[in-house]
């Protein structure tokens, strides 16, 4: 029940936007100065119903943008170095942490490793003022990225 209910929240939100671009690119100058100074304005109300949508299906409150991407992370589950782990299945996880399959070249997988890298670097991270639970996963995931296309890298 509450999934239906979030994906009608979505649903609305996706109509009161269609609806709001029709209004605002009706009267075109208004739209094109929404378009270029406040964009945040512009898709209001996809974003909101979204968000809304999201939080009832998923049961939990989203106070900040950022744990839409992070909230699932478990430093806990990240776990490189467990002494169990057959070589095999530790060389899978690096494809994995830099979202790559055995089957890719080293240009490709240097390509993810460095996108990644951007998106996930505690440099960018900090410099963006965010809170120090996302600075220390920052640093934890730039490390699991090192550490994985350091071991990928001596594959080849």
């Amino acid at each position: 029940m509450k999934k239906l209910i979030g994906l009608s929240l979505i649903a609305f939100g996706i109509f009161l936007e269609i609806t709001w671009l029709g209004i605002c690119f009706g009267t075109v100058i208004i739209g094109i100065l929404l378009l270029i100074f406040a964009p945040g304005i512009l898709f209001f109300p996809f974003n909101f119903f979204l968000v809304l949508g999201l939080s009832v299906m998923r049961g939990q409150s989203y106070k900040n943008s950022y744990q839409f991407k992070y909230n699932e992370f478990n430093y806990k589950q990240q776990n490189y170095s467990n002494p169990q782990q057959t070589s095999s299945s530790k060389v899978d996880e690096y494809y994995k942490t830099l979202e790559s399959t055995r089957g890719d070249s080293l240009e490709s997988i240097k390509k993810n490793y460095r996108r990644l890298i951007k998106e996930y670097h505690y440099d960018s991270i900090a410099s963006k003022d965010l809170p120090d639970e996302m600075v220390k996963f920052a640093q934890v995931k730039t490390q699991e990225l090192n550490e994985a296309y350091n071991e990928i890298k001596k594959l080849f």
